[in-house]
């Protein structure tokens, strides 16, 4: 069985229908948060996780992680994403580190993040074709 390489991608390449996403990217910042869907207050099964915005040289994206990653996720820590997915939220692109998806530090990139073009700002709407 042969091996596949990585294929990287620039965060401004990203698209609603992209799958298995691999990128270097900055932290640029990281906020845990708490996802409450019980009935009657009960926290037991309260899912715990962290929305990022990261970016490379191209622009930036929300990324939302379990809380496991979330010590490696300083801003200003440069990670590798990979098998990353895209999830559509009220048409805005985010990416999400599912089951089989990894994020591992690296040494600092020699790149500066393009704050000026957020992804995940833009709205993408469905179009009936």
């Amino acid at each position: 069985m042969a091996s596949q390489s990585s294929t990287f991608v620039k965060v401004a390449s990203i698209r609603p229908d992209s799958v298995h996403v691999n990128a270097i990217v900055k932290v640029l910042s990281c906020e845990a948060k708490l996802q409450c869907f019980v009935e009657g207050g009960d926290l037991s099964n309260a899912s715990r996780f962290s929305r990022l915005v990261v970016g490379d040289e191209t622009g930036t994206v929300m990324l939302q992680i379990g809380i496991q990653h979330h010590k490696l996720c300083d801003p200003g820590a440069t990670v590798v994403l990979r098998g990353a997915h895209v999830e559509t939220f009220c048409g805005q692109i985010r990416l999400g580190l599912g089951r089989w998806g990894r994020l591992t530090p690296v040494e600092d990139a020699a790149f500066v993040p393009n704050t000026s073009n957020d992804i995940s700002a833009v709205d993408y709407a469905l179009v009936a074709t």
